[in-house]
């Protein structure tokens, strides 16, 4: 399958930069770019496969596009792609609902690396920035345990079954849905059925959101 790929970043050279490697690829090719909100609004209408989003852009947040990119009808995997690398914006990314994090620079390789996890359904997170999502997670874990517990007929649309659970937690210790299908002895297209079902349990639109929401609610714990 051939992915269109668009690109929303104030700074030309990254979007030359990208839209070269693209011309390189089999795979994938530039569908259209956009250097601030305003302008990617406008083109929100083109088809696209795929969005590279800053984050900082001369007329606010990256992060604005979200409610529009998930939308009712719309299909479209988003991957934060910014230079920043601190806490707090991966954390602000990925509550947003983003599918994935790179940074801007990740080499040829690990560009496509990451586009092709993201594609495949996965959550691609860079490893330079994915010790802050386990750090916060890990918090969000502690604040959970310091509360009440909620009994699981409490927990209403938030139930999950065990199995649901159980891929949860593969899931939240950053390994491919290969891995954790390996892992918990089922085919992938069963783990993406229960990872399908779960979503909406959680009110989430990606993995990172799900285990976010999960550990903060004390669904699923992650360790030490």
């Amino acid at each position: 399958m051939n992915y269109r790929v668009a690109i929303i970043d104030d700074d030309g050279g990254v979007r030359h930069h990208i839209a070269d490697l693209l011309a390189e690829s089999e795979r994938y090719r530039l569908a259209w770019t956009a250097p601030d909100l305003k302008a990617a609004r406008a083109m929100l209408s083109q088809p696209f496969d795929v969005l590279l989003l800053d984050l900082g852009l001369p007329d606010g947040r990256g992060t604005e596009l979200m409610p529009l990119l998930r939308a009712p009808g719309r299909a479209c995997v988003v991957i934060a792609f910014t230079v920043f690398d601190d806490e707090a914006n991966v954390i602000e990314a990925i509550e947003s609902g983003v599918d994935g994090y790179a940074l801007k620079t990740a080499d040829r390789q690990v560009l496509f690396d990451t586009l092709d996890s993201a594609t495949r359904g996965e959550n691609p997170i860079s490893p330079a920035v994915a010790g802050y999502l386990f750090k916060n997670l890990r918090r969000a874990e502690r604040a959970a345990a310091a509360q009440p517990v909620h009994v699981a007929t409490e927990l209403g649309p938030m139930q999950l079954t065990p199995r649901e659970r159980d891929v949860l937690e593969a899931l939240a210790r950053g390994v491919s849905y290969r891995e954790a299908a390996d892992a918990l002895g089922m085919s992938i297209n069963t783990l993406s059925h229960h990872v399908k079902n779960l979503y909406p349990k959680l009110a989430a639109t990606s993995r990172s959101e799900a285990i976010y929401h999960a550990v903060r609610e004390g669904i699923i714990r992650l360790d030490s």
